[in-house]
């Protein structure tokens, strides 16, 4: 009896603690990494401007619900294949130009952690149910009908499609209570897949990005014709300019040679006249305005002028 009393005391001893422990430990909560949690109070309702960033906090239990939001950015897919973040099934469009198909869509968001309360109080965890699908299936539809099937090929257009239907989509977030140009709900991009064309319709574009191609292989090929065209011009004219300089250049050599024998032939007439004799020249012709003299050299008294002058 003695023993039974002496037992009774521990194992009272070790159940209380474990219930101090359990009671501790739902009066703990934690907050994953890249998450935020909001606390909803049964009594009081919402918890405004509460937002638990990651780690340790304590609740009261069976009266504070913690909700737990995914921070990070997630790229939810619109696709047929199976996927981890599949958002729906490939979205159907109709082009300007009447042709229908599916295309696969890539949204990438996240919640607004600033106005996260608000995002709980307004919509719910299933705010991708609730919004964004039937948003983004909705724009995705309106944008695709301004442009024809084959810019979707292209991809200049297709960026012009993407930026377009990504600032519809941003326009059509609901916003915060107190502050209509803030978004609960942050549209951080869209993306377009690879379209599903109907076969018929695949093959008249690939047909028509053939001829295009050609178009501007030509193109290409004619205005580096036209480049080197121009470049021989360039090359002719400088050429020609050229020769017209060195034609210059060689008149007027001709005259410097002209002027150098006139001098040394007055020098050599007037040693003659000085010595008194003959000049051993003879003038046939004198042309003053073109400045051309033709002379007419006597052989012997040159050669006994140059005798007399060593």
């Amino acid at each position: 009896m003695d023993t039974s009393r002496k037992l009774v005391f521990p194992i009272a001893l070790a159940g209380l603690a474990v219930a101090s422990l359990i009671g501790a430990r739902s009066c703990l909560y934690v907050t994953p990494p890249g998450q935020a949690t909001v606390i909803f109070n049964s009594i009081r309702g919402l918890q405004r401007d509460q937002i638990r960033e990651p780690g340790v906090i304590v609740i009261t239990p069976f009266v504070d619900l913690p909700v737990t939001y995914d921070m990070r950015t997630k790229v939810w897919q619109f696709t047929n294949e199976p996927s981890v973040n599949q958002a729906g099934a490939a979205i159907t469009v109709n082009s300007a130009d009447g042709q229908a198909f599916s295309i696969d869509v890539y949204i990438a968001l996240r919640p607004n952690e600033a106005n996260l309360d608000d995002l709980h109080a307004e919509i719910g965890e299933n705010y991708m149910d609730t919004v964004v699908v039937p948003v983004a299936r909705s724009k995705i539809r309106d944008i695709s009908a301004e442009f024809d099937s084959e810019d979707f090929y292209r991809q200049d257009r297709r960026t012009e499609i993407e930026e377009r239907a990504a600032e519809l989509i941003r326009e059509e977030m609901p916003t915060a209570v107190d502050d209509p140009e803030t978004p609960l709900i942050i549209i951080e991009g869209v993306f377009l897949g690879t379209p599903n064309f109907p076969d018929a319709l695949k093959e008249s574009i690939e047909r028509k990005q053939v001829a295009s191609i050609t178009a501007q292989t030509a193109a290409v090929r004619a205005e580096i014709q036209a480049k080197e065209t121009e470049r021989l011009l360039i090359l002719a004219e400088a050429d020609q300019e050229a020769i017209e300089l060195q034609g210059q250049a060689a008149a007027i050599n001709a005259q410097l040679a002209d002027l150098l024998f006139y001098e040394r032939l007055q020098e050599r007439i007037r040693q003659a006249q000085q010595a008194g004799r003959t000049p051993p020249l003879r003038v046939i012709r004198l042309e003053n305005n073109q400045s051309t003299v033709f002379l007419n050299v006597e052989p012997q008294q040159a050669a006994a002028l140059q005798g007399g002058s060593q």
